[in-house]
């Protein structure tokens, strides 16, 4: 799994990929939380009060395919904590082999 930080300013997480068949975000940080927000385009709109999903203090969020529909994990999806700089840990799996 990659990790890094995240912080109050929103940033993309998962880029758009037409490959992918499933990921998971996981929020290392144990107090604060963070959101993510399914985008289009080149915007970054997820604030804490306009979100899809908060994923809380040390939970995680996963999605696929065959649950949750092709276009929402192909899509582009962006991140912003609620405070400070949270560690989150995150992966996911492509139709092809690297």
């Amino acid at each position: 799994m990659a990790s890094r930080t995240v912080s109050t300013s929103a940033s993309e997480v998962i880029p758009r990929s037409r490959t992918r068949r499933s990921w998971i975000i996981q929020n290392e940080d144990l107090t604060i939380n963070v959101f993510v927000k399914r985008e289009r385009d080149g915007a970054l709109t997820v604030t804490t009060t306009d979100h899809d999903h908060r994923i809380g203090a040390g939970g995680n969020i996963a999605l696929n395919d065959l649950t949750d529909g092709k276009e929402a994990i192909q899509d582009r999806w962006t991140i912003i904590a609620e405070s400070g700089t949270p560690r989150i840990s995150y992966f996911e799996t492509e139709d092809i082999v690297r």
